[in-house]
């Protein structure tokens, strides 16, 4: 019988760091390098109340439970013990396959926590869930702003800037992130099921299109590439440009003003109105 080929790519699936499984049964309590390494039940891991992803693609939770089911745990969870609980730190999708394939027990290395008080322990475990999932690209635009919006609600911060500083980012990009939240509805629930873009920056391009039906359009032409971030921004700049400078038309014979806002018309579209009311005003007053 010829030997089964390994899926590489399947194999490093079952965990995101570079740690290799032995065929040694981890004990209950074993230290290594500083790190305790146990075997916890399934059940007594709580999720990490301020996580930020909303949802698992369920394909992927099935194909990571496969290579487990195959190939073992290579990376063990991380979990906090704090008042005799274990708080999950890393591993969500990890912890997941072990409950699809029914399994009793799952390795874990422990980070020992000082019990908080609840505010600042809801921002602790809101930083170690956020930091952990933008530090592996894990979180969609939307989830992030929706944790964030949820930090911010919960006055874990006193404001903005403190926020940006505790995850080691600009108050611009912080600014920026929760601006998805103000994106029309329909785009704000393909964000949600098909996670199609993780562009911050075109999606805050984006919500600047004051008219919905051109922004629904702008990001659909986005995602399906048709357009790119810069044809967004010239698009935005064009408009501004106009909205700054509204277009006057003058007769001689009598005073006559036109003014029209053109900040959700195209170049062509103003030329040809432009065009237009001039015939008439030579018509009408020459």
């Amino acid at each position: 019988m010829a030997k089964r080929k390994l899926n590489a790519a399947m194999i490093l699936a079952a965990g995101e760091d570079a740690h290799l499984q032995t065929k040694e049964k981890v004990s209950h309590a074993k230290s290594i390098n500083g790190e305790t390494f146990v075997e916890l039940s399934v059940d007594e891991i709580l999720n990490n109340p301020m996580q930020p992803r909303m949802q698992i693609d369920k394909d992927e939770l099935k194909e990571l439970a496969r290579s487990i089911k195959l190939h073992g745990l290579i990376q063990p969870i991380a979990v906090i013990k704090a008042d005799d609980k274990y708080i999950l730190k890393a591993g969500q999708r990890r912890w997941l396959a072990h409950k699809e394939l029914g399994l009793k027990t799952i390795k874990a290395i422990v980070q020992e926590e000082t019990i908080l008080p609840k505010k600042e322990s809801d921002k602790a475990l809101f930083e170690i869930a956020v930091m952990e999932n933008t530090q592996r690209d894990n979180l969609n635009p939307l989830e992030l702003a929706l944790s964030l919006r949820q930090a911010m609600d919960k006055k874990l911060y006193k404001n903005m800037e403190e926020l940006a500083n505790a995850l080691g980012k600009s108050k611009s990009y912080v600014s920026k992130v929760l601006k998805v939240l103000s994106l029309d509805d329909e785009i704000i629930q393909d964000l949600s099921r098909n996670k199609s873009t993780n562009d911050i920056e075109s999606l805050y391009e984006i919500q600047k299109i004051e008219n919905k039906k051109d922004q629904i359009k702008t990001y659909f032409d986005f995602i399906s590439k048709k357009i790119d971030r810069k044809d967004i921004r010239e698009k935005n700049r064009k408009k501004v440009s106009h909205a700054k400078t509204p277009y006057s038309f003058g007769g001689r014979a009598k005073k006559v003003k036109v003014e029209f806002d053109v900040s959700d018309l195209t170049d062509d579209m103003v030329n040809r109105i432009k065009n237009e009311i001039e015939e008439v005003l030579k018509k009408y007053l020459a």
